[in-house]
């Protein structure tokens, strides 16, 4: 499945095009999310397709790296497009089967800086935490666009 969403600030116009992967990973009812403790603030784990990678070994590697959880992607179930700003943004949903808690994470600087951590939210919860993203409309489109499309990528799954 194929969604484009456009976001308010979008120009029109793409001058830069980035390819990501979101695993979306279910334990005993609970997903796993990441966190970023200094904003509060909730996103599906994930990250950019590095050049010579497939989207599922980007998942794959994401995952390992912001939450230490080893993973195996079991399909892709999703894509989402995001127009914003000038840029082009897709990214790739995976449903993914736990192998390993390894308890190692390998954080970048910028990961380090906002607190990036991860927890396990009741898959309910996590829709609703998402479905709030109406709050930040006015005062921070970032956040209103990651939020909105973590939502539908949420509610899709969900209804699978």
């Amino acid at each position: 499945m194929h969604v484009q969403l456009i976001n308010d600030d979008y120009k029109g116009h793409v001058n830069h095009l980035r390819h990501a992967s979101r695993g979306v990973l279910v334990k005993d009812g609970n997903i796993l999310l990441s966190y970023e403790t200094l904003e509060s603030k909730y996103l599906i784990p994930g990250g950019g397709v590095e050049e010579g990678e497939t989207c599922a070994q980007a998942c794959v590697r994401e995952m390992l790296e912001e939450t230490g959880m080893k993973v195996r992607t079991t399909e892709e179930y999703l894509e989402i497009e995001e127009l914003f700003s000038d840029w082009r943004h897709i990214n790739h949903y995976f449903i993914c089967e736990l192998v390993e808690e390894t308890g190692n994470v390998s954080l970048t600087d910028a990961e380090k800086e906002v607190g990036l951590s991860y927890r396990w939210v009741p898959l309910d919860e996590a829709i609703k935490i998402f479905g709030d993203y109406e709050k930040f409309h006015q005062t921070n489109i970032a956040d209103y666009g990651l939020y909105k499309r973590e939502h539908l990528a949420l509610k899709v799954f969900s209804e699978r």
